[in-house]
């Protein structure tokens, strides 16, 4: 008795165990695929009726017991894998409110939908080398599916750039069919027009994490600095592609990968602004703030009028490969003085705008958090510094920062 009983508090929620050793909600780890499949295949435990949440992370090609290979046959075809068939048992569990499934390609979830109707809210692939948008459209279907993670979109090979087939037209005319409230595009390519039906699919998209790979994305800015000389039209374009969830969105991580291009013009206008129910904006600096060494952007108009109204935590990073003058600082010169000599003096000054203006623009502001982007210090630490993130604070801003920045009189070779 006290077996099942044990069993069945171990049973409420299993995770499969991954790198990190970290696991939410203190799930019971599966050390042992194998014997965990074993066990559902036995069926001596009422396990349909006792699992509420369950992850499975794709770890690789398992050995069995016994020490070997527990993918049957020499081609190892996809329904043989031992995650995939425990994946396909764990479907038919009767309470499962929870289901995370972390597979390695867009071509193994087909699969399983190929097999039966999913019940996961939870899913992590990444995209071929080939794949179609119908079979990425039935992952947008599922109607249990909450989160999506995808991996390589618009950039399916490296080091060569490639952009996919077009959406199809029927494709185009599907709209406000998918549950999905948080979508992450990881290690992707450039966002283009090509894909502006893809964000009409989900009814309510709530968060938005667009992480590019810096790599995949540099053909494409320097296509666009050849032809153009500038590469602001193309970051209008890439807000403009978010058009279809800004009414919805209310969390966005939004990172173009432009890196060394920051020091070329940039002069794009308010870019966030129409995003009326946004509260959390992640960017970097140099889409919001003016001061950033060589560059000359947005000097119509005021950086703060960029900023969504009713946005309540903003984070910038900083991007050090050229958005900062490596130059020292004295503590000592007068405050028109310092601004002159270092960039990030002229940044701390518009912070002290964002504090006089709060109450006009963004009322809700409660957080900043400054954030860079790499291990050595640029920012600079001065009495003048200071009284910008007093102001700020004064206002009711709270300011979050590391110990990051380089001292005053302190060069940085």
């Amino acid at each position: 008795m006290l077996s099942v009983e044990v069993r069945k508090v171990l049973l409420r929620s299993v995770a499969s165990k991954e790198t990190s050793g970290d696991n939410e909600k203190s799930a019971s780890i599966i050390y042992r695929p194998w014997a965990f499949h074993d066990m559902l295949v036995k069926e001596d435990t009422n396990w349909r009726s006792t699992i509420r949440f369950a992850k499975l992370n794709w770890l690789g090609e398992y050995l069995d017991k016994d020490g070997n290979d527990a993918l049957i046959g020499r081609a190892k075809p996809v329904a043989d894998h031992l995650i995939f068939k425990t994946a396909m048992m764990l479907s038919e569990c009767a309470y499962l409110h929870d289901f995370q499934v972390n597979s390695r390609s867009l071509t193994i979830a087909t699969a399983m939908l190929n097999t039966k109707p999913l019940q996961i809210t939870s899913l992590s692939f990444s995209l071929p080398h080939r794949y179609s948008w119908e079979d990425l459209y039935r992952i947008f279907e599922i109607p249990t599916l909450s989160t999506l993670v995808m991996k390589n979109l618009l950039s399916p090979d490296r080091p060569a750039f490639r952009f996919p087939p077009p959406i199809p037209d029927e494709l185009h005319l599907k709209s406000a069919i998918s549950n999905i409230q948080d979508l992450t595009l990881d290690e992707c390519g450039p966002l283009t027009s090509a894909i502006v039906p893809m964000f009409k699919w989900p009814r309510n998209l709530r968060k938005l994490d667009y992480s590019p790979s810096r790599s995949k994305c540099e053909p494409y800015w320097r296509g666009i600095l050849r032809r153009m000389g500038d590469v602001s039209d193309a970051v209008d374009l890439s807000v403009h592609v978010l058009s279809p969830v800004k009414d919805s969105l209310e969390e966005l991580k939004f990172d173009l990968g432009l890196d060394r291009h920051w020091i070329l013009p940039f002069k794009t206008g308010g870019l966030f602004q129409s995003f009326a129910n946004m509260s959390k904006l992640n960017v970097p600096v140099e889409l919001i703030m003016h001061s950033r060494g060589l560059s000359q952007s947005r000097l119509d108009r005021p950086f703060y009028t960029s900023l969504p109204h009713d946005l309540q935590e903003l984070t910038l990073k900083f991007t050090i490969l050229t958005s900062w003058h490596p130059r020292p600082a004295h503590s000592d010169l007068e405050a028109n003085e310092c601004l002159l000599s270092d960039p990030a003096h002229r940044f701390f000054d518009e912070l002290s705008d964002i504090a006089m203006h709060k109450e006009e623009f963004f009322p809700s502001l409660k957080q900043l958090i400054l954030t860079e982007d790499g291990e050595r210090p640029f920012l600079v630490k001065c009495v003048h510094t200071e009284h910008s993130l007093e102001d700020l604070r004064s206002s009711g801003i709270q300011v979050v920062q590391g110990d990051w920045y380089r001292q005053s009189r302190e060069t940085w070779v």
